[in-house]
């Protein structure tokens, strides 16, 4: 039997089934991450056995102008990502049932649940969903979808509900695939224990990578649903260049600014204005460029430093804040790291993220994107690091690292799985 691990999201996304996966390996378990072509080397870097899909990565589809709108538009992102399913829904569905066999556990995000719910069916596979966010029905306000009511609301459970059929239906052309065209079966929907709808959102266990500090599990969730915290590799034996080791010695903890693969209009000028933002500011700041920004080695002045890759876990805490775009991996990084945050959402999860941000306590409500200018940034640093506010997030984000540090989400994660392949 062998625990197949289906990475076919982001980088954002990988880096949890990499951890997971070493998890798997460390308690003897036999592993097979399945995954997009242009994660080979992220894989090798974890011995984690790979196999390529076939398929890349938005690349040979979305333009640079399509990627910049998709980051701001839900809809013309949602649109991108169809688009690009459909493409490569043949090379992924061979690769999934080339690489699965009778008996072995599949590991998978949405995306992949509606092919790997026919590959179980088919082959008397377990299938287990690993969501990195709250998308499943809720009756509750605290939803993934933004809701609109606060407290129980039927209005919630309807939107949470229409955002879990669209992200089923966006993998469904890899499930056709694989039934020779025939429709696939509908996630099915039942009735809670306590009367309230709820999806039978999985025929397996629902492995819900976040921690229960920043996701609360909601009340009309399936009892198969596990939050087991955060799925985070370990970092005990990576060491900076010396010139980030030196930019650290020699100041104050700096302030992170980062958006992970959001793209942005013009890398270069987001860049500077951040730079400039963090001098008016009167902080360190040390700068991870967005896509497309090219050459690392422009000077910005002496307080700012710009970053290649650098593990967050590494980094964050020894930083004095932390501004970013709200992805779940950097909030939970944050998180873990114990420093206030400052979010700029874009779209996808984002948004819930930086409301749950706010909501804790952990730094001040969200800043809009086209509000991100450098006099906004400015006054963002200013709030995170000062004498005022700042004091109050500090002690509220220390107190949350202190909760979240006795969580272990790629332990709880990996025997969960182990359970589920030796029933």
């Amino acid at each position: 039997m062998t625990h197949v691990l289906v990475a076919i999201g982001s980088m954002g996304d990988l880096r949890p089934q990499l951890a997971l996966a070493r998890a798997l390996m460390d308690r003897g378990a036999d592993v097979l991450l399945l995954g997009l072509d242009d994660y080979a080397d992220a894989a090798s870097d974890c011995d984690v056995p790979f196999r390529g899909v076939g398929a890349r990565l938005m690349g040979p589809i979305a333009s640079p102008i399509v990627a910049r709108a998709a980051s701001r538009h839900q809809s013309v992102g949602a649109l991108v990502l169809r688009r690009w399913i459909r493409a490569c829904a043949p090379a992924i569905a061979r690769a999934l049932a080339a690489g699965t066999r009778p008996g072995d556990v599949l590991v998978t995000g949405i995306l992949g649940l509606p092919a790997c719910r026919v590959l179980g069916a088919t082959l008397g596979c377990e299938v287990v969903e690993l969501a990195l966010a709250p998308t499943l029905p809720t009756a509750h306000a605290d939803s993934l979808v933004g809701a609109p009511r606060q407290g129980r609301s039927p209005i919630n459970l309807c939107c949470s509900r229409a955002l879990r059929h669209g992200s089923l239906m966006m993998g469904a052309p890899i499930a056709r695939v694989l039934t020779g065209g025939r429709p696939t079966r509908r996630t099915t929907v039942r009735h809670g224990s306590d009367g309230t709808d709820s999806a039978d959102s999985a025929d397996g266990a629902v492995i819900l990578a976040c921690s229960p500090r920043l996701v609360p599990p909601a009340a009309d969730w399936p009892a198969a649903v596990h939050c087991t915290g955060r799925l985070a590799l370990p970092v005990h034996d990576w060491e900076p260049d010396a010139g980030l080791a030196r930019f650290l010695r020699s100041g104050p903890p700096p302030v992170y600014v980062g958006f992970g693969s959001v793209p942005l209009r013009d890398p270069r000028a987001a860049v500077a204005r951040q730079a400039e933002a963090a001098r008016r500011a009167g902080v360190r700041v040390l700068i991870a460029p967005s896509p497309g920004f090219g050459s690392r080695h422009e000077a910005y002045g002496d307080h700012a430093r710009l970053l290649g890759f650098v593990p967050h876990d590494w980094l964050l805490p020894r930083t004095a804040a932390a501004i970013h775009h709200g992805g779940a991996g950097t909030t939970h990084a944050a998180l873990a790291a114990g420093v206030p945050q400052g979010v700029v959402p874009f779209s996808l999860d984002q948004p819930y993220y930086a409301r749950r941000v706010a909501a804790l306590g952990l730094g001040p409500a969200p800043l809009r994107p086209g509000s991100a200018g450098t006099r906004a940034l400015a006054a963002l640093m200013v709030e995170l690091t000062g004498a005022g506010s700042a004091r109050g997030y500090r002690e509220r984000s220390r107190r949350a690292a202190d909760a979240v540090a006795r969580e272990d989400g790629a332990r709880a994660a990996a025997e969960l799985l182990l359970a589920a392949g030796s029933r």
